[in-house]
């Protein structure tokens, strides 16, 4: 693993860190302050957004103009700022959305480039260690930080401190991410060059579309994510009003996902080669089906815990198989515009989510929203991977070769 990638995975872990606080602060305090899900569901609405609207368009302009760790440093300032500001106007809940579509802004932007240049400073043979033990870790960090901020809550430290520690994460990040020594070719040919803004906007798009490989991997995880969108914004009431147990379980809960996603994650490494990625995938809905079933019909503490630990696997294994596809899929120079195209449909799809999990506040039982999602899951095992995936993975390693 070269200095270059083993900075920008050091810097990923380090804003991974302090987003994975955020994440389990901000939930807590936004509940505590207005004790709506309306609210919960607007925020996540409003850092998702911007993958839909901005992510498409906006990296192909800064693209022409800044190099990739340029705009890796932009994102991490901004977002340092960005959640200074939560900070000061946390009890105004509409500023605080509003800031918090900034920061998906550029949370967005972030995520098209960064796995652009992981790819570039990769060779394919070491591509697949590389996003495991990227991934691999971010699973431990999900593990570590819900468990150090469930220890801090439980001793009366204030969420609102989470939030300190995120910002000074993005500054940690930005200066490790300035120490990359610049590796990228942006040659672009003459027809990608006279590209209009609309063609530009849209090649990702077009990409995928004509692609059945990406095709298959887009549309799956776009139930993956509708299902996500409709459940991870109500768990915490399902603790508070299902289980009747305090924001503390809510964090136990969290840190028994990521100890079981980063075995999910070990497992995939070890039998990456031996199995085929459409029976992983199916592997992995099984567990996510069998989570979110289990929390509708068993409303017990144990088993609550059990499906934690279920929901983490699931997503450990979708999430890797997911990044391996995409950047194993896709050409580096299309890249940026491919995940750009993927996180926007992706995204769309937990704006649905977001947006039928509001109803929730109608008197809806959580339980049946978590019903729904588990049934919902079971549509992807009637969509089996193309049987080109195969080979369309050797030949794109031959073309990179």
């Amino acid at each position: 693993m070269n200095k270059n990638i083993r900075l920008l995975l050091f810097a990923k872990w380090i804003s991974n860190f302090g987003t994975q606080l955020h994440s389990l602060a901000f939930p807590i305090i936004v509940y505590n302050q207005t004790h709506s899900s309306t609210i919960l569901s607007l925020a996540f609405i409003a850092e998702t957004l911007p993958w839909l609207f901005i992510g498409p368009i906006i990296p192909h302009t800064l693209s022409k103009k800044m190099s990739d760790k340029s705009i890796l440093v932009l994102c991490d300032l901004m977002r340092f700022l960005i959640v200074i500001g939560i900070l000061n106007f946390i009890k105004i809940p509409y500023i605080v959305l509003c800031l918090i579509f900034f920061l998906g802004c550029f949370n967005s932007i972030y995520g098209s480039f960064r796995t652009s240049i992981i790819k570039s400073n990769t060779d394919d043979l070491t591509l697949t260690k590389t996003i495991g033990i990227s991934l691999g870790v971010d699973d431990l960090i999900n593990m570590l930080a819900p468990a150090f901020g469930a220890l801090l809550i439980s001793i009366g430290i204030l969420p609102t401190i989470f939030l300190m520690a995120d910002s000074v994460s993005y500054l940690l990040s930005a200066f490790l991410i300035l120490k990359i020594q610049s590796n990228e070719d942006k040659h672009l040919s003459e027809s990608e060059s006279n590209l209009n803004f609309y063609h530009q906007a849209t090649e990702g798009f077009h990409t995928i579309w004509n692609n059945i490989e990406l095709k298959w991997l887009v549309i799956l995880e776009g139930i993956r994510s509708l299902v996500e969108g409709i459940s991870i914004p109500l768990l915490i009431l399902y603790v508070t009003q299902i289980l009747l147990k305090s924001e503390t379980t809510f964090a136990w809960s969290r840190a028994i996902s990521s100890i079981f996603s980063i075995l999910a994650s070990l497992m995939y490494i070890k039998f990456e080669a031996k199995l085929a990625k459409g029976k992983f995938v199916n592997i992995g809905t099984a567990f996510l089906t069998i989570s979110l079933l289990s929390m509708a019909f068993f409303n017990e503490i144990y088993v609550f815990y059990l499906a934690s630990a279920f929901l983490g696997i699931g997503m450990g294994i979708r999430q890797l198989v997911s990044e391996n596809l995409l950047i194993k899929l896709t050409d580096n120079c299309k890249l940026p515009q491919v995940t750009s195209a993927f996180n926007a449909f992706i995204s769309s799809l937990y704006l649905l989510g977001y947006g039928i999990s509001i109803f929730q506040r109608e008197g809806i039982s959580v339980v049946y929203f978590f019903a729904i999602s588990g049934f919902l899951l079971l549509l992807g095992y009637f969509y089996k991977a193309p049987s080109t995936l195969k080979h369309a993975l050797l030949l794109q390693r031959e073309l990179e070769n």
